[in-house]
């Protein structure tokens, strides 16, 4: 039913869809990163974070449901 609701472009299924895989999409978008005296601390690459979330509403709106 969320799904449906998004597909049918309803910004708060969308947003609940997105805040569902948040965690999930920060996790792979885990990076490390290097200071200028070499020590490393992981962060998340806020453009690539960026790009999946963007992917992830085009396959809601182009995703359709075969109902035979």
């Amino acid at each position: 039913y969320l799904l449906s609701q998004a597909m049918d472009g309803d910004e708060k299924a969308i947003e609940k869809i997105l805040a569902f895989y948040d965690p999930y999409i920060s996790k792979c978008c885990l990076r490390p990163f290097y200071d200028r005296y070499g020590n490393v601390c992981i962060v998340v690459d806020m453009e690539l974070k960026g790009r999946i979330r963007e992917a992830l509403l085009k396959m809601i709106c182009e995703f359709e449901i075969d109902e035979h």
